[in-house]
C-alpha cells in the first residue's frame, strides 16, 4: 500500500479504537454503578460490549502496529486469530441478544420471569466457548475455505429470524388490541411496547454488524477476503465494535440517564 493509504487506515482506526473503547467502558460502567441496569437481559450487551472491546482494545491496534511495520508471519497468524475471535464474540453475542428478543416477543409477560441470571451466564459462557472455537478455526487453514458458506449460512438465518420476529410481533399487537377494555389490557400493550423497542434495537445492532460484516463475507466467497483485510476490510469490520455501544446509549433512556449519571452532568 501506498504511504498515503497506510497513513490513512492508521489515523481512522486508532481514531475508531480510542473512541470504541471509551464508549464501551461509559456503556460497562453505567452498568456496573447502577443497579436498575444489573438485571434481565443487559447481562448479553455487557457480554457484547466485552466482545467490542476485545477489537477496540487488542485486535484494532494490532492491525494498527501491522500497518505501519507489517511484522512477520506469526504475527500476522497472531492478529488474524485475535480478530477472528473478536469479530465471531460481537456476532455469537448478537445471535444470542436476538434469541432472548425472540423468546421475549413470543412470551412478553413471562420469559423476562422464567429466565434466571444463571440461565444468561450460562448462555454468555456458551457463546463465548464457541466464539473462541469457531474464531481459531476460521483463522487457520483447514476452516478457512468453509468460513465464508458458514458465515453466508449465519447470515441468513439471522435476516430470516428478524423477519420472523416481525410477523411475530404484528400477531401479538393484533391479539393484545382484540383484548381492549379487559383488566390487563394496559400491561400486556405497555409490556409488548418494551418488548418491540428492545427488538427494534437488536434488530439496528444486526443491521449495522451486518452492513460492516457483509462486504468481507462476499470478497471471502471471491477468494480476496484475507487479502482485502490487510488492505482495508479490518476497518470496516473493527468499526461496528464502536458503533454497537452509540446504538445501545443513543436507543436506551435508562442507558443515557446512567450515563448522564455516571459522569456526573445529571443529578
Amino acid at each position: 500500500m501506498a504511504s498515503a493509504e497506510v497513513i490513512s487506515l492508521s489515523v481512522i482506526n486508532v481514531f475508531l479504537s480510542v473512541f470504541g473503547c471509551v464508549m464501551n467502558i461509559l456503556v460497562v460502567l453505567a452498568i456496573q454503578l447502577n443497579p436498575e441496569l444489573q438485571k434481565g437481559l443487559n447481562l448479553l450487551i455487557v457480554s457484547l460490549t466485552v466482545a467490542d472491546l476485545v477489537n477496540c482494545l487488542i485486535a484494532q491496534p494490532m492491525y494498527v502496529y501491522y500497518l505501519s511495520n507489517k511484522g512477520d508471519t506469526s504475527y500476522l497468524a497472531a492478529l488474524r486469530i485475535v480478530a477472528f475471535i473478536g469479530l465471531h464474540a460481537v456476532f455469537s453475542n448478537l445471535i444470542t441478544i436476538t434469541y432472548h428478543r425472540m423468546k421475549a416477543l413470543s412470551r412478553p409477560l413471562s420469559h423476562l420471569l422464567l429466565v434466571s441470571q444463571r440461565d444468561l451466564l450460562v448462555f454468555i459462557t456458551i457463546t463465548w466457548i464457541v466464539s473462541i472455537i469457531v474464531g481459531i478455526i476460521f483463522a487457520t487453514e483447514p476452516g478457512e475455505e468453509a468460513g465464508a458458506y458458514v458465515h453466508g449460512v449465519m447470515i441468513l438465518l439471522l435476516i430470516l429470524t428478524y423477519l420472523r420476529m416481525l410477523w411475530v410481533s404484528r400477531r401479538k399487537r393484533a391479539k393484545i388490541a382484540q383484548e381492549a377494555g379487559t383488566a390487563n389490557y394496559h400491561q400486556q400493550a405497555a409490556t409488548m411496547e418494551h418488548e418491540n423497542a428492545a427488538a427494534i434495537t437488536s434488530a439496528i445492532l444486526v443491521g449495522t454488524t451486518l452492513l460492516c460484516y457483509l462486504p468481507d463475507v462476499l470478497l471471502d466467497f471471491m477468494g480476496k477476503g484475507e487479502e482485502t483485510r490487510l488492505m482495508g476490510t479490518y476497518t470496516l469490520l473493527f468499526s461496528s465494535s464502536a458503533l454497537n455501544p452509540c446504538i445501545v446509549i443513543w436507543r436506551n433512556q435508562l442507558f443515557r440517564r446512567a450515563l448522564l449519571q455516571t459522569l456526573r452532568l445529571r443529578d
